[in-house]
């Protein structure tokens, strides 16, 4: 099997890790590669377990994406579904295998297996906020598979689905971008793009992640700007949000884009072969706020793991 190659690539969480703490993007995008092979060293192995890690919001969030994902995979395929209760079900199982999982540390034998970052830094969770996270995976899903949205999906014809679930790759001006898009199908001349929100908050959608999805959709299918159609369902709350990216959107992003891959660039030692500086060269951030927040807080800044078992910071949702 041909070596991995750690490539560049931008992405608006790679941005947002960046402008959050230089040493986290660091960690996750270049002290934490190779991880996964068996010789590797133990630091390199330590940081590529903890970047696994999740946070309750982040974990239901994950569960609930992967339990339509399936659904709606199985709608293209014209295999018969799961009753929206027995979907739930199944779901709410596989939680509870990941927690026990997570609780006896198995992540560090295996670190695709769920990785819950409240077990690792022993941040205590009463037995009433785990139960409150089922609980919203239950509501998210039965929001779903009774809604109008899901309706409509079920009469797209199979010709008409684009992506659902699939992280994907397109280029700007030389430059990769990721992009995943939950759910997208056509409606005519146009592209529908769906993003499932599993989190309480009803924050404006991110307009350079909007952008992103439209351009994707622009390189990958054709789809005209104006003709991208992105919408946010925010599953907990029951909520729509519908977007239309303007001209003037598109411009802004490429110069901020551009701007940030300039960025992520100066920290490179050679560009071309995506090597970075020392770890030095990467400078810790001043907010401890983002510090209780992060998966390397444990051998970055044990000094503050005290402070999250005490405070136990709510973690931030999808």
């Amino acid at each position: 099997m041909a070596e991995l190659k750690n490539e560049f690539a931008w992405s608006k969480s790679r941005d947002d890790t960046l402008k959050t703490c230089p040493r986290q993007y660091y960690y996750q995008y270049y002290g934490s590669w190779g991880g996964w092979e068996a010789t590797a060293p133990e630091r390199i192995r330590q940081l590529y377990v903890l970047k696994q890690l999740k946070t309750r919001p982040m974990w239901a969030g994950e569960r609930v994406h992967s339990c339509i994902e399936r659904s709606l995979n199985n709608l293209r395929r014209g295999i018969a579904l799961l009753s929206p209760d027995k979907a739930a079900e199944v779901t709410l199982a596989q939680m509870r295998e990941d927690y026990r999982s997570s609780q006896q540390g198995t992540y560090w034998k295996r670190p695709k297996s769920c990785a819950l970052f409240e077990h690792e830094y022993g941040v205590p969770v009463p037995r009433e906020d785990w139960q409150r996270t089922a609980e919203d995976v239950r509501t998210c899903l039965h929001t779903f598979y009774t809604s109008e949205v899901f309706a409509d999906l079920r009469a797209v014809p199979r010709d008409n689905w684009l992506q659902v679930e699939e992280l994907d790759k397109f280029e700007l001006d030389g430059v990769r971008i990721w992009a995943k898009i939950d759910c997208s199908h056509r409606e005519g001349a146009a592209a529908r793009i769906w993003d499932w929100k599993t989190g309480r908050s009803l924050a404006e959608a991110s307009t350079l992640q909007l952008v992103c999805y439209s351009l994707h959709a622009h390189a990958k299918w054709g789809t005209a700007i104006e003709n991208v159609l992105p919408a946010e369902f925010y599953l907990l709350v029951n909520r729509i949000q519908r977007y239309q990216v303007k001209a003037g959107d598109v411009e802004d992003a490429r110069a901020y884009i551009h701007a940030s891959v300039a960025d992520m660039r100066s920290l490179l030692a050679d560009v071309a072969a995506n090597e970075p500086l020392a770890e030095g060269a990467f400078q810790k951030t001043d907010d401890a706020r983002s510090c209780l927040r992060c998966n390397f807080i444990g051998p970055c800044r044990p000094d503050l793991l005290p402070r999250l078992r005490r405070e136990s910071p709510e973690p931030e949702t999808r």
